[in-house]
């Protein structure tokens, strides 16, 4: 058995297919049979071929789990997600950022907001009426122990009805806290995307995805057929 990335990863979901089909359709083993057309085999027991089953189900898993090149998918994957979720903080730093220099309103989840660039940009653009658009680029730190924290520089552009603009390079950097509510939606928005449109979630989710199913199926069957006389 060749250890090509793509028939180890086939081998396991064929199999994991297989032993849910096996439960989906309620087959049932042969208590007698012939092994490779000339070996007979007797007293087969559901214990027996389930045991069967989840030792080759065990085998072919690890050899798809520890292979190079899914190590290397896995590492891509997360990487992925990892890129996703900065930029979802980034544009939701940046969306808090315009907002305030639109509306005025304050973010809870940003330290040191007093200090926010051009606090006397009301008064220095008074004769000029209500900023018509905002638009901030931010530049995000996330910390060390944690991605939801870190520090936050930006840059923006101001536009007014008019035709005016102003724009400003902010150079205090802002620290930032993100609620707890914030992450969890950005975890699984960020999840799903990674899962739905990344080549490398089909090619490593998929294969784990079954085999968690067909393993299940596996000790659920091996626990009924243990109870049984």
């Amino acid at each position: 058995m060749d250890d090509l990335p793509d028939k180890l990863r086939r081998n396991v979901v064929v199999l994991s297919a297989a032993i849910v089909a096996i439960n989906i359709f309620d087959l049932s083993f042969k208590p007698s049979g012939m092994l490779l057309g000339f070996a007979e085999v007797g007293h087969v027991t559901p214990l027996k071929a389930w045991l069967a089953l989840s030792a080759v189900l065990v085998y072919m898993f690890l050899r798809y789990w520890f292979y190079e090149d899914t190590d290397q998918e896995l590492t891509l994957l997360a990487q992925e997600f990892q890129n996703r979720r900065y930029a979802a903080i980034k544009g939701y730093l940046e969306y808090t950022l315009e907002r305030y220099l639109i509306y005025k309103r304050a973010p809870s989840r940003l330290a040191n907001f007093d200090g926010f660039s051009d606090d006397q940009l009301t008064e220095r653009f008074a004769d000029r009426g209500p900023i018509a658009r905002a638009t901030v680029t931010a530049s995000v730190e996330l910390d060390k122990n944690s991605p939801w924290q870190g520090e936050v520089g930006y840059s923006f552009e101001l536009k007014w009805a008019d035709g005016n603009h102003y724009r400003s390079s902010g150079g205090q950097r802002l620290g930032f806290d993100l609620t707890r509510r914030f992450a969890v939606w950005t975890v699984l928005r960020c999840a799903s995307s990674t899962a739905i449109y990344s080549k490398s979630a089909v090619d490593v989710l998929v294969p784990i995805a079954l085999a968690a199913v067909a393993a299940t199926i596996c000790l659920y069957q091996l626990a009924m057929a243990g109870l049984q006389p």
